[in-house]
């Protein structure tokens, strides 16, 4: 690099990766469109997965067909996640907002749930002090187990069972409400 070669100029010449290309184009092409549906975006992916394979070496590499076509395919994966999630990224807010549906709880659903989460917030009040304040930590301030040990000055196995303990009271007084 120190002689002003580009990263391209540097790039190992490996007579066997060439001759594959060279040998296996239109297979591969003809793999990559079946993966990705396109044959434009085909061409891309055999020309990329074909930069990847040549920086490998290809001596090492046992079938390198294979080898190639999971480039292709995953490079194909790639795309397909990236574009979905630019698509999903770029749509305007009150675009997505129209897809959304709203689901308004009635009244009667309303006032049970509020008379279960009052019960719920009653049995958390009623439980021992460490039981508590761990129940609190974790569900309403967010905190990590290891915070919680070290501020409770307990182990986080404790921790862990405090909450759990905690957890299968609040369940079972949910499903007792009708």
């Amino acid at each position: 690099m120190s002689q002003g070669r580009s990263k391209e100029n540097t790039l190992p010449t490996d007579p066997l990766s060439h001759r594959l290309y060279k040998t296996h184009r239109k297979t591969l092409i003809s793999y990559a469109g079946r993966v990705c549906g396109d044959k434009g975006l085909a061409e891309d992916l055999v020309h990329d997965a074909w930069l990847l394979f040549h920086r490998q070496n290809a001596a090492e590499i046992t079938s390198p067909l294979s080898y190639l076509k999971t480039i292709i395919r995953n490079l194909s994966f790639d795309r397909r996640r990236r574009s979905t999630f630019e698509s999903t990224t770029e749509t305007p807010f009150e675009d997505t907002l129209e897809h959304v549906e709203t689901v308004a709880a009635s009244p009667e659903q309303d006032i049970a749930a509020r008379q279960i989460m009052g019960k719920v917030m009653d049995a958390i009040d009623a439980m021992p002090e460490r039981q508590n304040a761990a129940m609190r930590m974790y569900h309403f301030e967010g905190m990590k187990l290891r915070e919680i040990a070290q501020k409770l000055d307990i182990s986080i196995g404790l921790v862990h069972k405090l909450i759990s303990d905690g957890m299968k009271i609040c369940i079972r007084i949910h499903k007792e409400e009708p």
